[in-house]
């Protein structure tokens, strides 16, 4: 059989480095001796080295000898500890480490240290490590794919989500941002600055439908983490929903509807999209839901809701009901929309998930807190990566108290610490049930805003069709 690309990729394995003393790798290959050149490198000066292999994001886990990743991780060590990284010291360091058998000794350092490469080509050297790396990795996923598919899996959806998550893993565990001159990025902002100016209204994101709440927030601005917590009951899927309709259906704006309509994708974890699909109608042309789902319309409610179904049609909303799915499997089914609208020249421009406790974690971890604080933390990076804001729903925990705080974000701190915004929605109603004066009213309130002001936004519900709507639009008393 002719040699492929990847068949030529097909290293010699390292050697033991468990038993007897080896003085250091003896393989005789390119890449061995770019690590060499790079460990002797940084020895030979190492505030100008580390500095730059950091910069370049390299890892222990990157060296095809082991022997190197122990040393370059001995290395870090000293440096990060304020020490001289030299010959000297890192023996000591190897020795006090119990390593001397498993990286060869003082007798292999001072061979690196004698024979180094150029600290200032250290960049460079890391990059040919790094790219090696990521081969050998590709071929290791490709490997396990290949053989995930031979062994008769139960569903081909599963293994090409998986195969995509592996293979985007390796990506992003290789992001490296540097440091970017304020000309570099100067033009970009004041092209922003002057854009936002002549917009109508000074909304430089997503239109949320809500003259006051858009005064306060610009809008949803792209990469932009924004939590709606809120007590059971309180209506936070319906505000999600309103926001998912005033987004991508400019007419259903209180103002700002001539900015163009925004594609949305909604991650419903709890609902089926058929659930959906009736708020969304109802909330459109103000149905009531119960009557919807009991059949109880008139020939007029028929006529009107077919009407508000067209203009449903037209909205680019998107919903994916996955229950308990992952981070991983939403970021990719969120790329893959991204791109397909792309080739229709649109873009995303909202994504809603309801709601972030009933995700699962990519992995398994000790709680359940370290669980939720992968998920938010997956969803900033979700919404950083895409530029686009990402509205997650958030459960508090159960209290009486009409005042909740971002204490009362349910199972990790985290959540608050991602968040760039968050709102907390009030139903005083739903508290004190036998006062008449509550009925119909709610209140948004911003607690957290990383960018801006806080502060408190009066809707008000409309039952019927489990809306909210302007505190100023509301017309009576809803039944």
């Amino acid at each position: 059989m002719n040699e492929t690309g990847l068949e030529a990729l097909a290293f010699p394995e390292p050697p033991e480095t468990a038993g007897e003393p080896i003085g250091g790798p003896q393989l005789s290959h390119p890449d061995m001796e770019v690590e060499r050149a790079i460990l002797g490198a940084i020895m030979a000066n190492p505030h100008e080295g580390i500095p730059l292999s950091l910069e370049a994001n390299l890892k222990e886990g990157d060296f095809l000898e082991p022997i190197h990743g122990h040393i370059y991780s001995l290395m870090l060590d000293l440096y990060n500890a304020n020490l001289p990284v030299d010959l000297l010291t890192l023996s000591e360091k190897v020795r006090q480490k119990k390593m001397t058998r498993l990286v060869g000794g003082a007798s292999y350092i001072s061979e690196l240290h004698d024979q180094y490469g150029i600290p200032g080509h250290v960049g460079y050297y890391a990059k040919l490590i790094i790219d090696r790396a990521i081969l050998r990795r590709l071929l290791e996923v490709s490997a396990e794919i290949s053989e995930t598919c031979r062994s008769n899996p139960p569903s081909v959806v599963e293994v090409l989500d998986q195969a995509e998550a592996s293979i985007y893993r390796i990506r992003d565990t290789r992001t490296s941002n540097r440091l970017l001159h304020v000309n570099d990025q100067l033009d970009k902002v004041y092209e922003r600055v002057l854009e936002v100016k002549n917009q109508p209204g000074g909304i430089s994101g997503v239109p949320t439908g809500y003259s006051f709440l858009d005064k306060m927030t610009g809008g949803f601005q792209a990469t932009d983490l924004i939590i709606i917590g809120g007590r059971p009951g309180m209506g936070k899927t319906s505000l999600a929903l309103n926001f998912a309709l005033n987004a991508a259906i400019p007419s259903m704006r209180e103002d700002k509807k001539d900015l163009p309509a925004q594609p949305v994708a909604i991650f419903s974890l709890e609902m089926g999209s058929d659930q959906l699909l009736q708020r969304l109608l109802c909330q459109i042309g103000h149905h009531n839901l119960t009557d919807l789902r009991t059949g109880r319309i008139s020939d007029e409610e028929i006529r009107r809701l077919t009407i508000n179904s067209s203009l449903l049609r037209q909205a680019n909303i998107f919903i994916d009901d996955t229950s308990a799915i992952r981070p991983v499997e939403m970021r990719a089914k969120a790329r893959r929309l991204k791109t397909q609208l792309r080739a229709m020249d649109l873009d995303l421009g909202l994504i809603i998930v309801d709601y972030l406790q009933l995700m699962h974690p990519n992995g398994r971890h000790q709680n359940r807190e370290q669980e939720i604080r992968e998920i938010s933390g997956s969803l900033k990076a979700l919404a950083k990566e895409l530029l686009v804001p990402v509205i997650t729903l958030s459960q508090l925990k159960r209290s009486d108290e009409l005042e909740p705080s971002l204490a009362d974000l349910r199972e990790s701190g985290s959540i608050e610490q991602d968040a760039d915004l968050v709102f907390f929605v009030v139903r005083p109603e739903m508290i004190k049930k036998d006062d008449p004066d509550l009925r119909g009213k709610a209140e948004l309130r911003l607690k957290k805003h990383r960018n801006g002001p806080t502060g408190l936004v009066h809707l008000r519900f409309i039952k019927k069709s489990t809306s909210f709507e302007p505190a100023e639009n509301f017309h009576g008393i809803d039944g």
